[in-house]
């Protein structure tokens, strides 16, 4: 069984192959982007980027399929809006669903997907990585991941993934609802199979100490229920056309189609959602959205030519979680972050 690291190393302009002029000018700015690799390493990193095309296509393929609305999310947004593709050295997916099409999307995934991607829901599995469910590319294989742990894990982990996010609308006690969140994340983590303490420092060490202990003592799916219990404690969230036919079955519509041809929703958009699964994320800790970046359908970009969908408002939306997004992280961050060992 052979292996292959993934390593970098500068080069200067001249060095660089003349023929790279010939490429398309989003493969040309992606190259020019990151530090050079060995061939053989992009090699390596284009077959990610091949694998998670192929998961991107097949979500999108049953999502128009059953009328089901997602968007582009975090850094493989940041991407189409930036490179027209993938971050050059971004090595996984991020999609966000409204809560009612994240339900609708899990109920229809399985029996309509290719088997060779799988569903990985978090709340099935006694150990804790996160609360994300994740669609995972069985064909291609990592032999270490920068988290490790494949075996405590099954390997479920050690494949390319596609993470799929959650928009839910806020509770009326917002900060309480995230405090009890956070809880419950420290909790879990006492299925891990370990904890680097060292992050923490005086007495939130000690609370951390004291929370992942008493966490291993309560089983981890039970965990997972309060946790969704919590996310959903604000209510659904809805796109604009639901929201508003379901007040027309109870009598209460109001408000006439829109352009795009959803209907307004009462009060929709005054609604603030927030992405209840990625908590408490230090760059969504606490973030919240209006419902107007979602409720009345999307904008697009694309990947590799293709369209897909993105938030309405992504200026904005790409402003507050990067800030000046299309100017690019320091060389030494352009790193893939998840992949050191690929399989072979």
């Amino acid at each position: 069984m052979r292996y292959c690291r993934i390593w970098f190393e500068r080069v200067t302009l001249s060095e660089m192959k003349c023929d790279i002029l010939s490429e398309s000018r989003t493969s040309f700015k992606n190259y020019m982007e990151v530090k050079y690799m060995k061939p053989e390493v992009q090699q390596y990193l284009d077959r990610v980027h091949e694998s998670d095309f192929a998961m991107l296509c097949e979500v999108d393929r049953i999502c128009k399929k059953y009328n089901i609305q997602y968007y582009l999310h975090g850094g493989t947004m940041l991407g189409a809006v930036r490179h027209e593709d993938f971050i050059p050295w971004d090595d996984d997916v991020d999609i966000l669903f409204l809560r009612e099409d994240y339900e609708k999307f899990l109920e229809v995934y399985e029996k309509e997907a290719d088997p060779r991607f799988k569903l990985l829901r978090f709340e099935q599995y006694p150990q804790f990585f996160d609360f994300i469910t994740k669609i995972a590319d069985s064909e291609l294989t990592y032999e270490e991941t920068t988290f490790g742990a494949e075996d405590f894990y099954d390997h479920r982990y050690s494949h390319p993934t596609l993470d799929l996010f959650v928009f839910d609308k806020e509770a009326d006690n917002h900060k309480w609802q995230l405090v009890r969140m956070k809880l419950l994340y420290a909790l879990a983590m006492g299925h891990r199979p370990y904890v680097d303490y060292s992050k923490f420092s005086g007495a939130m060490k000690v609370v951390s100490f004291v929370l992942t202990t008493i966490g291993k003592l309560v089983p981890f799916k039970v965990i997972a229920r309060k946790y969704m219990k919590l996310q959903r404690l604000g209510g659904v969230a809805q796109r604009a056309a639901s929201a508003a036919q379901g007040s027309r079955q109870a009598g209460e519509a109001q408000g006439e189609a829109v352009s795009s041809g959803m209907s307004s929703a009462p009060g929709a958009d005054e609604t603030t959602l927030f992405i209840s699964n990625e908590q408490p994320d230090p760059r969504y800790w606490g973030l919240d959205f209006d419902a107007e970046h979602l409720i009345y359908g999307p904008d697009t970009a694309k990947i590799r030519g293709r369209e897909f969908p993105i938030p309405k408002h992504h200026d904005r939306w790409l402003k507050k979680t990067y800030g000046d997004y299309m100017s690019l992280p320091p060389e030494d961050k352009r790193v893939p972050m998840h992949v050191n060992v690929i399989k072979e």
